[in-house]
């Protein structure tokens, strides 16, 4: 699933999981991410003695669960390549460690999410070989109209209020949308940064006040998430 950074990919994965029974694990990648993060490693035991550990993918492989694998263009190489096996038609899993191989239960499902490469800060274009692998499904970005209805429905505040927060964040986008810095125009802020924005509203909308100046608290609100983001 590939699409802009919040545009619900893996927000889809698990409601499919949620609605049909699975138990579903998720991976964040990046650019340091091991081998042993997938597989497994050696560990003390109660004993005092070194035992392997396995990892989420060889335990949800053996279960039948699913997992999903967050940001996978950015993970190094060599996890790209172990996972080729899993995602061949013999659905096997080599540990090195151990001298095993797992073969994946008929209900292990793999998954994986990622943004656009060229667009975000150390994101890489993955080889046709390996992409042909998966069913690939692109994601665009929620329409405004569509987005309204969202953040009315999700955070319980006027669609007055909804219209003027999108606004802010489309005028945002479209003065960073001409660099590449920070990821474009989603550096200064993402659809995830709006619905915090609308959260922090609806929390302080929550208690009662009858002297407030509510677009005053909105602009407060935005201008305090949005700063101590760019502050780090």
């Amino acid at each position: 699933l590939q699409g802009p950074t919040s545009s619900g990919k893996t927000s889809l994965i698990q409601w499919l999981a949620t609605n049909t029974g699975n138990k579903v694990y998720r991976i964040n990648n990046h650019e340091h991410t091991d081998l042993q993060e997938y597989i497994g490693s050696y560990i003390p035991d109660e004993n005092g003695k070194l035992a392997f550990q396995e990892g989420l993918l060889p335990r949800a492989m053996r279960c039948g669960d699913w997992v999903i694998l967050d940001e996978l263009n950015l993970a190094p190489s060599d996890v790209l390549e172990a996972l080729n096996r899993v995602l061949d038609d013999n659905r096997e899993l080599f540990i090195t460690e151990t001298q095993t191989t797992i073969k994946a239960h008929p209900n292990f499902i793999l998954f994986a999410t990622q943004n656009p490469p060229g667009l975000y800060g150390g994101r890489k274009l993955l080889s046709k070989a390996f992409r042909n692998r998966f069913i690939e499904l692109h994601f665009v970005e929620i329409p405004p109209v569509e987005l309204v209805d969202i953040l009315n429905q999700r955070c319980a505040i006027p669609k007055s209020y909804c219209k003027k927060m999108i606004e802010v964040m489309k005028e945002l986008q479209l003065q960073r949308k001409l660099t590449g810095l920070f990821a474009g125009k989603y550096g200064y802020i993402t659809l995830r940064d709006l619905f915090k924005w609308a959260e922090r509203y609806r929390c302080t909308e929550a208690i009662p006040s009858q002297f407030r100046d509510w677009d005053q608290l909105l602009i407060e609100d935005g201008y305090l998430l949005l700063a101590g983001k760019l502050r780090h």
